[in-house]
């Protein structure tokens, strides 16, 4: 499990430079607050990107609604 370099970061962020852009991007594409290196870029590893969103329940359900079918 290695940590993403500064320069993996960025090229994984779209050229998001700065840490907090970055913490910001990971924070909003993959659900979870990493943490920070003492230089203030997020430490993240390969297997934290390769794993992906998790999937989350937006409260909808498969099915009609009765509601307003009737």
């Amino acid at each position: 499990m290695a940590i993403l370099s500064n320069d993996d970061l960025t090229n994984l962020t779209g050229g998001l430079i700065q840490g907090a852009a970055q913490r910001r991007w990971i924070i909003k594409w993959y659900g979870f607050e990493p943490a920070m290196k003492i230089d203030g870029h997020p430490s993240i590893t390969w297997d934290q990107v390769n794993r992906g969103r998790p999937a989350q329940d937006d409260g909808r359900r498969a099915g009609p609604r009765w509601s307003v079918a009737a």
